[in-house]
């Protein structure tokens, strides 16, 4: 985290000197973003370290907390009582706010410095002739597209987090550099939201327009190879990304002529309950469109999931301290449905899930009903270590479910809804759209997000965008918020709104803190 702090200070230019003669020096090893890179594979290299500065468990987490998907586990120490589980959120002492803030501009200054490192880079002839190289400029162009994609990624999740309102054009946004920073006093303001996604969309536009798929992908003849195709930028990333984006923007008509052409590639048919078992162990990437490999040496393997919710590994007998909210639970408590064992580790069952458990006593309740997070239980004999997975097809049906609710189509809203009930558990669960309120309808969606994306990082934003939409909170159950009181918050709370965290605030007196905090 120390590094990670002095990125960002580096990226505000707000570090607090006495003279500057203190910084304004240059040391003879010292090498600058222009001379790092002189060829394309030198730029290869680098774009290898911007997929490695991806960002994602720290947003997991946070959001398993603060929301309805975890409960206090069976060893729980304390861990998370005085902070996300007991809805504690507040600038100066809320880490979760601060990782995400430097998390995601850690990697929007490496995609800076990879795109603005090229001046010197030299596109080697054809056959040592004065031909141009085609295939090592569209090589070139190849990566420097993955970079822009890479750093509009960055970019939304920033939004998604601490946008004062993503549908309003007009509201503070974050800050947008796009630049390398020489100057350690320059202080940025907040950018307006609109301003910050016209930035995301010519990021965009660039990549799509750059993108080769006859080109050499991430890690061809390189030490460290991002090996599979669900792990680097293609244009199916850049489709499913917008298709987010405009939902989250409230441009559902938009969203859903994206994920229209998703289906339409015929690439992405929902796993089975087969495959969709092999999805979490990383054995299988049935309706992944995207993801971030953790597990291999061209990925980011800096971090995994082993201290998040458990000591020791994923199983009852694995020291747990947080486990799955019986809230949650609930709802996938069956046995047709494929996501009951993956949400919770299989060893739960069935002899740490209580038929009973609301008559429990307390004591009973805590060490007997045991239910630990399953999602990611490891891959390869490496405990924990799973990759993450940013775009699945699951969510883009949800998303164009979201654009029928929109415009009052219930039974094509519910249609795609019963599109991941049907494959999950049966046609037999599906829901009946007869006489449904268009309230009904949002609370449906949101319910499905609820289990099919778990553990995913969505169910903050989620209650954010679409809970005021389906009359809905924070829905935790009574057993596991005995410990504080607290069982529910509303999803116009300011919380649902990160607030600037106090290292940034503090160090640069331009930029506003959000409501409330």
């Amino acid at each position: 985290m120390k590094n990670l702090k002095l990125i960002l200070f580096v990226i505000t230019g707000a570090l607090f000197v006495a003279c500057d003669d203190a910084i304004d020096i240059t040391q003879p090893s010292e090498l600058p973003p222009n001379l790092v890179y002189q060829t394309v594979s030198d730029m290869q290299l680098g774009l290898n370290g911007v997929y490695a500065s991806m960002p994602g468990e720290n947003q997991i987490y946070f959001t398993s907390l603060f929301t309805d998907e975890v409960a206090l586990g069976v060893s729980n120490g304390g861990q998370g009582t005085d902070g996300a589980l007991a809805f504690l959120l507040n600038p100066a002492t809320s880490g979760d706010a601060a990782n995400m803030w430097l998390e995601n501009y850690a990697l929007i200054n490496a995609a800076n410095r990879l795109i603005y490192g090229l001046e010197n880079v030299v596109i080697q002839p054809d056959d040592d002739t004065t031909t141009v190289n085609e295939d090592e400029t569209a090589w070139y162009n190849h990566i420097l597209a993955q970079a822009h994609a890479l750093r509009a990624y960055g970019y939304l999740n920033l939004l998604t987090f601490f946008s004062e309102d993503m549908k309003n054009d007009s509201s503070l946004g974050v800050m947008l550099f796009d630049f390398i920073p020489v100057d350690y006093k320059v202080k940025l303001p907040r950018s307006t939201t609109g301003e910050i996604f016209d930035f995301i969309d010519a990021d965009l536009a660039f990549a799509e327009s750059n993108l080769s798929v006859n080109n050499p992908q991430p890690g061809d003849n390189f030490d460290e190879p991002i090996v599979e195709a669900t792990s680097y930028v293609r244009k199916d990333f850049i489709t499913a990304f917008k298709a987010r984006m405009a939902a989250y923007r409230g441009d559902y008509g938009t969203s859903k002529t994206f994920v229209d052409q998703l289906v339409a590639t015929g690439s992405y048919a929902l796993a089975n309950k087969t495959q969709y078992k092999a999805i979490w162990t990383d054995a299988g990437v049935q309706e992944v469109i995207f993801k971030i490999q953790k597990r291999n040496p061209g990925g980011n393997t800096t971090g995994n999931f082993s201290q998040l919710w458990s000591s020791v590994n994923s199983t009852v007998t694995g020291s747990p301290f947080f486990e799955v909210n019986r809230a949650l639970f609930n709802l996938v408590n069956s046995a047709s449905d494929v996501r009951q064992k993956v949400i919770v580790d299989a060893s739960a069952f069935p002899n740490y899930v209580l038929p009973d458990y609301a008559n429990a006593n307390a004591l009973v309740y805590k060490a007997q009903d045991v239910l630990p997070v399953g999602k990611y239980p490891g891959s390869e004999s490496l405990t924990f270590l799973n990759d993450i997975k940013v775009f699945r097809m699951s969510e883009m049906y949800l998303l164009r479910a979201e654009y029928y609710a929109s415009i009052g189509d219930i039974p094509n809203a519910i249609a795609d809804v019963n599109r991941i009930r049907t494959a999950r558990i049966a046609a037999s669960a599906n829901i009946n759209p007869t006489g449904l309120t268009i309230q009904q309808v949002w609370a449906f969606i949101l319910r499905e997000r609820r289990m099919e994306l778990a553990f995913e990082g969505h169910r903050y934003v989620d209650i954010r965008r679409l809970g005021t939409l389906a009359g809905q909170g924070v829905d935790r159950d009574p057993r596991d918020c005995a410990f504080n009181g607290f069982c529910t918050l509303p999803a116009t709370d300011y919380r649902f709104i990160m607030p600037i965290p106090r290292l940034e605030t503090a160090a640069n007196p331009n930029i506003q803190q959000n409501p409330n905090y």
